[in-house]
């Protein structure tokens, strides 16, 4: 007869971690010290432990299942296609079934699973507290109550450095496309719209806000909607890229270019920033790495571990498609062309007469 086969929860004992942080070192995650590290690999090589990925599927036998909840059922649009994507990634390489699960009136799921991530988490959400009282382990992306477990990115440090880069550009007329306004994101990246003018002392004006719905049908109409009713701008900074887009064909549609006479940036920096006409400025927010972190963490707290609050960086990518308006010379109506972004674009598509 062998000898009796050791446990990851007898390793965790002798290192005196959790069972989680046994299983970061023993995957090569982040989120625990060197020295941590160091002391659990010792123990694992002095006790002999090999994890078993068999037995630890079968053991997970009908809680395999992860479900997926979103807020009002939304599985529509390219950043929600990118981050399930992600979540079912990681999901499936650590043999589970990542699925949208649907949810009642009440906010709660239908169904049992072993864990849930929950999408769109909105202003006043109930659900986060909700999952609490039951007792369903959940990982929420955006910020969910204290003691929750969430992972968001920085949404408003994202959009002032947009606003603020129009600015500089010397735009002072700009228009902010947002989305639901009871949306996580879209309350802090018009909270940091705001702030942006007031630090640059540009005087807020509601009608320069246009609701453009996060799509990008909503962000053509609402542009177009503010072309008729004669508003003012000379810049658009959107709280999406596929608003963004929207935004741009209605310009375009309108006989006006960008960024000639209007600029225009986004946030998400999805596959089509970089392949539209002329490449979208943008703040790009790493949406692969918000579903690989969710899932991750979930996993820890299925292994043992207490929730934590995850915060992204968010970085300003400037393209095509902002720039200061170039005046025009009294005699031959010339462009000038202050910044060299503008050089190749402006020479692949002709500058406006």
């Amino acid at each position: 007869m062998g000898m009796p086969k050791v446990t990851i929860l007898e390793v965790a004992k002798a290192a005196g971690v959790s069972k989680g942080t046994v299983s970061r070192v023993l995957n090569g995650r982040s989120g625990v010290n060197s020295d941590t590290r160091e002391s659990v690999q010792a123990i694992v090589d002095r006790l002999g432990f090999h994890p078993d990925p068999g037995a630890r599927r079968l053991a997970r036998g009908t809680r395999q299942v992860i479900g997926i909840a979103l807020f009002n059922d939304d599985t529509h649009g390219l950043y929600n296609e990118v981050l399930l994507d992600a979540i079912q990634e990681v999901f499936l390489t650590e043999g589970y079934a990542a699925r949208v699960v649907e949810t009642g009136r009440d906010g709660l799921p239908k169904g049992v699973a072993a864990g849930f991530i929950l999408l769109g988490v909105h202003l006043d959400d109930p659900r986060p507290e909700l999952f609490r009282r039951r007792e369903l382990t959940f990982v929420a992306i955006g910020c969910a109550a204290p003691g929750s477990s969430w992972v968001d990115v920085d949404n408003e440090g994202g959009m002032r450095e947009a606003v603020s880069h129009l600015i500089k550009l010397g735009h002072t007329r700009i228009a902010h496309l947002t989305g639901a306004f009871a949306g996580q994101a879209s309350y802090q990246r018009l909270h940091a719209y705001r702030e942006a003018l007031a630090a640059a002392r540009i005087q807020y004006d509601r009608s320069l806000v246009l609701d453009g719905g996060f799509t990008e049908l909503g962000g053509y109409r609402a542009v177009r909607r503010a072309i008729a009713g004669a508003v003012e701008f000379t810049a658009v900074a959107a709280a999406s890229d596929e608003m963004a887009l929207g935004a741009m064909a209605a310009l375009e549609d309108a006989g006006l270019h960008v960024p000639w006479d209007v600029s225009v940036t986004g946030f998400d920096d999805l596959p089509p920033a970089r392949q539209a006409k002329p490449q979208l400025t943008t703040v790009r927010q790493p949406i692969r790495e918000v579903g690989r972190q969710a899932a991750h963490m979930l996993l820890e707290q299925l292994s043992g571990e207490a929730p934590r609050e995850v915060v992204l960086p968010v970085q300003l990518v400037v393209r095509a498609s902002s720039s200061a308006r170039p005046p025009l010379l009294p005699q031959d109506h010339t462009l000038l062309l202050p910044e060299p972004i503008l050089r190749a674009e402006l020479e692949a598509r002709g500058a406006p007469k």
